[in-house]
């Protein structure tokens, strides 16, 4: 009996083991979601939504400074919009379903809201009043989990 108990406990070390290894889950997900599937880690989805976070509080920043003729924060503005549409880029490079489907649902319109605000802060004159929607689109997403 003390036998096959410590075959059991030895059998759950290792499984556990084997669970824990870094590697493990990204081996398993090759066999449990189809190929055409964008599995987004939860590091990664963190990681994105931090710099995103840091990003529009940057430009909320940059939007509380009088705007009319300053050449240089226009520019800013449009670069800080243009690393915006990098960092949405890189929560689904593939264009297909992902495991975080309010991310599939809403990354299209956030990322739609970016270059039109972009586009908006380009032309001459320069409007930023789109760049109020990117902004606000974190408000929108996050309306009922504002620690998430």
């Amino acid at each position: 009996m003390k036998f096959r108990f410590l075959n059991v406990l030895a059998t759950f070390l290792a499984c556990g083991a084997l669970v824990a290894c870094a590697g493990f889950p990204a081996w398993l997900r090759q066999y449990t979601y189809p190929p055409d599937f964008e599995y987004i880690t939860q590091e990664q989805l963190r990681s994105t939504m931090w710099q995103l976070a840091r990003q529009v509080h940057e430009l909320q920043l940059l939007m509380l400074e009088p705007t009319s003729t300053n050449e240089r924060q226009r520019q800013k503005v449009v670069e800080l919009l243009m690393t915006m549409e990098y960092t949405t880029s890189q929560l689904n490079r593939s264009g297909r379903p992902s495991n975080h489907p309010v991310i599939d649902h809403n990354l299209d319109a956030l990322r739609r809201d970016i270059v039109l605000a972009r586009v908006s802060v380009e032309k001459n004159p320069p409007n930023y009043f789109l760049v109020g929607s990117v902004t606000g689109a974190c408000v929108y997403c996050h309306r009922g989990n504002p620690g998430k």
